[in-house]
């Protein structure tokens, strides 16, 4: 069996023991933050939405927990260990943690939490431990996890499930938790009224120490301008994601710092190439052709963006900087419109407004692009979720637009949501599928990279999702608040100074 154990000081133990060598910085006691839209829920196990992790990394805990480095470190695990084929995967648990309700977390609540997502054919939760064959308690705080296949980054992908509690759950049934879920986490929910607030607040008894931040407002706010006035006015504290045409405004207001972060995301389009033109790789590739990346990050996104050539940013393990972006060519792309099968239909462009920066003005300059190319097409914006559900069952129309993003940094996740086969994909390509399958074998990096690479050349020659750009982040945060951004844009209450 391979091992690995690790010695970790915990963030609030590790402030104390640096505050006689650093001036100090005090989190504030309260805080509110606007997000672009509200969480679909809060039973963990059935949602696995970006904006709901603002949500489920505060309130939940996870065995494994990413760093900015993207290095991955016990949360609830204190180690774990795999077997020699990589199928068995061994964690030994904290056994200083309490659930919200005083109950003590174990071994079982990681067994249930798992059987219960396996058991739910509808969540999207479910493409995270899909490789479980069995999981099993070992003892009181052991559990072994059995793999249908090799999987070199289990401990990665396990970070994605947020632990709940089995006798919890027994008492209040499915929609008990929903409405009043109980977590291990560092805060627990005081209230959720659904597109209006999400109350936080601290955890006194959270096995890390009792957080400085003691309640926390996540506010939805589908509007960027709103965000913007909001932070003006001091109504909200934090705007994790500010429009291009906020920041100047922004910086010159006072009392208002704006910063900018590479993000974790790839803004892309997709398509649904089932009875639809776009099954016709020359109208794909056409489209392709007529989107001017450069214009839109320079111009429209006033540098918040970078042309891609691949499915991944560059902060991800399986980025590979020789895929470039495909260079505007209008005549080329003219030339394969004529030469396609294409017949003048409409084709639409669904999208979330409220998930991704300036996502109307941007649908529309490449709405212009297909138009000059002669392809026809139709804007239909929609609420994220409204969009994220036709997204994961694969119900979209003709041409999608949407931002994919790991968080973990690895582009496992790319794979695995919309490359393997059953996955949020209108079709898959045999090669990639079997890549996909290989690259969960090996642990030496350098065949790794190589198998992702081959991965995503693969992609762009297929062209069922076409990279546009890598999202750059801008935020703003209220004077006296001091925060960094994270490159998945995720607020980490714990992680304040």
């Amino acid at each position: 069996m391979y091992s690995r154990n690790f010695k970790r000081i915990a963030p609030i133990a590790l402030a104390s023991l640096m505050a006689g060598l650093l001036p100090a910085v005090a989190a504030p006691e309260t805080i509110s933050i606007a997000l672009p839209g509200d969480v679909p829920g809060l039973d963990p196990s059935k949602d696995s939405s970006p904006i709901g992790f603002n949500y489920r990394l505060n309130v939940f805990d996870q065995l494994t927990e990413l760093q900015r480095d993207g290095e991955m470190v016990p949360r609830l695990a204190e180690s774990w260990s795999f077997s020699e084929d990589l199928t068995e995967w061994t964690f030994k648990l904290r056994q200083d943690v309490k659930f919200h309700n005083g109950a003590p977390f174990a071994a079982k609540d990681v067994v249930f939490t798992v059987n219960k997502i396996l058991a739910d054919e509808k969540t999207p939760v479910r493409t995270y431990v899909a490789l479980v064959k069995s999981v099993e308690a070992v003892d009181e705080y052991t559990v072994k996890f059995v793999l249908t296949q090799p999987y070199s980054i289990f401990h990665r992908q396990i970070s994605y499930v947020s632990l709940m509690s089995e006798d919890y759950y027994n008492e209040v049934g499915d929609a008990g938790y929903a409405s009043a879920p109980v977590g291990t986490g560092p805060y627990r929910v005081a209230e959720w009224i659904a597109d209006d607030k999400l109350e936080l607040q601290a955890f006194e008894d959270y096995w890390r120490g009792a957080p400085e931040i003691k309640t926390a407002l996540f506010r939805p706010m589908p509007s960027e301008a709103s965000r913007g006035v909001a932070l003006m006015s001091g109504e909200i504290d934090l705007v994790p994601t500010l429009s291009p045409a906020l920041i100047n405004q922004l910086q010159s207001a006072s009392g208002i710092t704006v910063e900018t972060a590479p993000s974790f995301r790839t803004v892309f389009m997709g398509f649904n190439v089932q009875d639809t033109p776009l099954a016709d790789p020359l109208l794909r590739e056409a489209v392709d052709k007529a989107i001017d990346r450069k214009a839109i990050t320079e111009r429209l996104l006033r540098g918040l963006g970078e042309p891609a050539g691949i499915m991944v940013p560059p902060n991800n393990i399986g980025f590979d900087a020789s895929l470039l972006p495909v260079e505007h060519d209008l005549e080329a792309a003219k030339a394969l419109v004529a030469q396609s099968s294409y017949a003048g239909e409409t084709i639409s462009i669904e999208y979330p407004s409220n998930n991704i920066t300036m996502a109307n003005e941007v649908v529309q300059a490449i709405s212009g692009y297909l138009g000059e190319a002669g392809i026809a097409t139709e804007i239909k914006p929609m609420e994220f979720t409204a969009f994220f559900p036709l997204w994961v069952q694969t119900k979209l129309e003709d041409a999608y637009f949407f931002a994919f993003g790991s968080s973990q940094y690895h582009a496992e996740s790319a794979l695995v949501a919309m490359y393997e086969e059953g996955s949020r994909a209108y079709a898959f390509n045999p090669e990639i599928d079997a890549i996909v399958d290989e690259q969960r074998t090996v642990t030496d990096e350098a065949r790794k990279a190589e198998l992702l690479s081959r991965a995503f050349t693969l992609s762009n020659q297929d062209r069922y999702q076409i990279p546009v750009y890598h999202e750059w982040q801008a935020y703003g945060v209220r004077e006296g608040i001091e925060y960094e951004a994270w490159p998945d844009g995720f607020v980490r209450l714990y992680d304040f100074p």
